[in-house]
C-alpha cells in the first residue's frame, strides 16, 4: 500500500470498531503520508442547527438547511466543508464533484445555496505516523474510492452500508481480519 493508494479516498469502519468515534463511519481521507494522515467523518449528524451556525455568522439560514456532521474527534471546534461545487473559492479538488474548503466565504456561500450540496462537517480524525497503517493491517478499515454519489445524494443513515455494498461485500458477513487473534 503507497501513499498514492489511499487518499485523497474513503475509509470504512468495520462493524467491530471499538472506538466509539468511528462506530460504522465513513471517512473522507483528505491526507496520507510518512507523517500521518487526516480525514473527515461524513456520516454522523450532529445535533447542532446549520441555521444556529448561519446565526453566528450572521446569516439566516433555514431550518431546513439541516444539521452539521462530526467530522472527527479532534479540534471539534474547526470546520470542514466538504462540497460539489466549482463555484466556491478557496476550495481543493479532492476528485470530480468533491472539493473541502474550509474558508468562512466558502462557509458562506454554501449556507446560502442548495443544503443537498455540501456537508459542514465539525472536526476532522487523525492520525499519527504509520498509525493508520497498523488500524488497516489489524482489520478495522476498509478502503476505497471517492463518491460524491455516497457523500450527498445516498440518505446518511444508508451511507455506511451503501459503501460496503459498493466493495461488493454484504455487511451481514463482515468479519474483523488480520492482527492478533
Amino acid at each position: 500500500m503507497t501513499v498514492s493508494d489511499l487518499a485523497p479516498g474513503i475509509l470504512i469502519a468495520v462493524p467491530q470498531m471499538d472506538d466509539p468515534n468511528f462506530h460504522r463511519s465513513v471517512v473522507l481521507l483528505v491526507e496520507h503520508g510518512e507523517s500521518g494522515a487526516m480525514g473527515i467523518v461524513f456520516n454522523r449528524p450532529s445535533d447542532i442547527a446549520l441555521a444556529d451556525i448561519g446565526q453566528e455568522h450572521g446569516m439566516d439560514v433555514s431550518d431546513e438547511a439541516g444539521v452539521a456532521f462530526l467530522g472527527g474527534p479532534v479540534q471539534r471546534e474547526r470546520g470542514f466543508l466538504v462540497h460539489r461545487r466549482t463555484d466556491v473559492t478557496d476550495s481543493v479538488k479532492l476528485d470530480e464533484d468533491v472539493f473541502l474548503s474550509v474558508s468562512t466565504d466558502a462557509l458562506k456561500t454554501l449556507l446560502a445555496g442548495d443544503p443537498a450540496s455540501y456537508r459542514l462537517c465539525l472536526g476532522y480524525a487523525g492520525w499519527g505516523p504509520g498509525q493508520l497503517e497498523r488500524e488497516m493491517v489489524a482489520g478495522g478499515w476498509l478502503n476505497s474510492t471517492i463518491s460524491a454519489k455516497r457523500i450527498f445524494d445516498t440518505p446518511v443513515e444508508k451511507i455506511w452500508d451503501a459503501v460496503i455494498r459498493d466493495l461488493g461485500i454484504d455487511p451481514a458477513f463482515l468479519v474483523q481480519g488480520g492482527g492478533k487473534q
